[in-house]
């Protein structure tokens, strides 16, 4: 796991990047009856506070200092720094593993053996994406052209390691022996302020130092403008989540 590719952006992670659905909780809750959980790569805790509205016991690990500085500040999770493939989590203690945003970052095989050593028997893994819908949406694809045009870091689907259609039948046919398949629509309504924010919390966003920094805000702006309406834009989302076992 790239440690340090969200230094620096915590707070814009924290404040504008989009939340689960509540559907989502409440089907892992019923499909798995699990007691505790893990919440693996939980960056400033997005996905983990929504863990909290059942009564697991959770864990939540992150190695990157400044996400974990926000993760901390929930109450009733214990915080691990540690990476996703030697997560220092007791053997055989967990009955649900979570890692939401973040697969795209581990190392497949090694985050693998880690699950299954720290997993109790019958134990799951979901793997959770909030994903930009881009049908009727130009926002969206207008947003990725113009970081695609500033960000040389710039990726699409699952991260760039493969498509989203190539990640999807992959994480359903290859990665577990066997899995369920959860979907939801999840879209959000953003202001100015928030949809800069949300653009400025990707792991390859310029920063406020990098060339070229204004006039990326001033194109995202621009964007915004174009499609906002009364200071409000939409921007459609789709949560899915995998399910497996190892």
């Amino acid at each position: 796991m790239n440690e340090e590719k969200f230094t620096g952006k915590a707070d814009f992670y924290d404040k504008y990047r989009p939340s689960y659905p509540d559907s989502l909780i409440d089907w892992l809750y019923e499909k798995t009856n699990a007691d505790t959980a893990a919440d693996i790569g939980a960056g400033t805790g997005k996905f983990t506070s929504c863990l909290l509205r059942k009564p697991w016991k959770i864990t939540a690990v992150e190695p990157n200092s400044d996400m974990r500085e926000k993760l901390v500040k929930l109450s009733g999770v214990n915080v691990i720094s540690a990476s996703a493939e030697n997560t220092g989590i007791e053997q055989g203690s967990i009955s649900l593993i979570t890692t939401a945003q973040a697969f795209h970052w581990f190392d497949e095989e090694l985050f693998k053996k880690e699950c299954i050593r720290i997993l109790k028997p019958n134990g799951r893994l979901a793997v959770i994406f909030n994903s930009r819908y881009y049908k009727d949406c130009p926002i969206s694809s207008e947003r990725d052209e113009i970081c695609q045009r500033y960000c040389g870091a710039f990726h699409s689907g699952h991260v760039g390691k493969r498509s989203s259609e190539e990640g999807d039948l992959f994480l359903k046919n290859e990665y577990f022996s066997e899995s369920e398949y959860f979907s939801a629509e999840n879209n959000i309504e953003l202001d100015e302020e928030a949809f800069i924010g949300d653009t400025l919390s990707r792991s390859y966003a310029l920063s406020e130092n990098d060339s070229g920094f204004s006039d990326f805000i001033g194109e995202l702006k621009a964007a915004f403008k174009k499609y906002e309406q009364s200071g409000k834009a939409i921007i459609k989302y789709s949560t899915s989540c995998y399910l497996g076992k190892f």
